[in-house]
């Protein structure tokens, strides 16, 4: 689907409506709009950080586990980090404003898992990408090494997770770790 809002093209896949209809009908505890909200935040948290550093976005493309975005502008590497920071950030705020009124219920505990799920140092993930900026002073095929090697070590764990949890009749860890795994030498 693609629409053009804005002078900026939107194109929305598959995988995107198969991941939100997977969080409503199979969302935890009923937790599948305060996931979805969680999310929306975060990208609104990328857009922020993009929007104040001035860049122009002639693309969106809302894909299974986030958006890409197509833009025109370079960034400096503090730029670009504080736009991949934008996310977490957003749902770190988040947490901050609605912990101390509601507790921890499915809205907060979706931020703090998203905010931790981002984090992860793999391929496309927020974490992924400011551990290339960290190593963007070092030769690409060292930099590629470390990253595949920093992502493995993150992904094994939770790849022993996702069968336990299939073990116990949850598919969801598993079906993103294979994503996540195969997404990272892209």
């Amino acid at each position: 689907m693609e629409f053009k809002l804005f002078g900026t093209r939107f194109s929305i896949s598959f995988g995107f409506f198969a991941v939100v209809a997977w969080y409503v009908l199979y969302g935890y505890s009923g937790g599948g709009l305060a996931v979805l909200t969680a999310v929306a935040l975060h990208e609104c948290g990328h857009l922020l950080m993009m929007w104040l550093a001035g860049v122009k976005i002639p693309a969106v493309e809302f894909c299974p586990f986030g958006i890409r975005l197509e833009r025109q502008t370079l960034l400096p590497v503090a730029k670009e980090t504080a736009v991949y920071l934008g996310g977490v950030l957003a749902n770190a705020v988040c947490l901050c404003c609605w912990v101390p009124w509601y507790g921890w219920d499915a809205f907060s505990q979706a931020h703090l898992g998203l905010l931790l799920f981002n984090l992860l140092p793999v391929g496309r993930l927020d974490g992924g990408q400011l551990l290339r900026l960290a190593l963007f002073r070092l030769d690409p095929v060292t930099a590629q090494q470390i990253q595949w090697l920093v992502g493995f070590l993150g992904l094994a764990p939770l790849f022993a997770a996702g069968f336990w949890m299939l073990w116990r009749g949850n598919v969801s860890l598993l079906l993103t770790v294979v994503y996540l795994a195969a997404t990272m030498g892209r």
